[in-house]
């Protein structure tokens, strides 16, 4: 499934905004499979619907769907990444941080 994520993210960052009818024929990947990985790649925060209109929606990628293909290209496990951030997040909260 990692090597679809990778497909699909590098075909937002060569091409810019994309619908997800648009990624399925230029990766000749099947319409249901980039819609499925679409949503949670939308989920996961790492694309952005940019228009939407009735179920039609461009998508172009995130700063964060950025980062992973970055790490995903080098080889780095993704783990390290999502931990930075949730953690990063987490120890930013001036409500969550242990006292001192």
């Amino acid at each position: 499934m990692s090597s679809v994520i990778e497909r699909i993210l590098e075909a937002f960052n060569s091409y810019g905004p994309l619908s997800p009818g648009d990624v399925a024929q230029k990766l000749d990947i099947p319409r249901y499979k980039v819609l499925a990985t679409i949503q949670c790649l939308n989920e996961l925060g790492l694309l952005e619907a940019l228009y939407s209109r009735g179920s039609y929606k461009i998508y172009q990628t995130t700063i964060i769907g950025k980062k992973v293909l970055e790490k995903i290209k080098e080889k780095e496990p993704l783990k390290d990444l999502f931990e930075s951030i949730i953690l990063g997040d987490i120890n930013n909260d001036s409500n969550l941080k242990t006292p001192a």
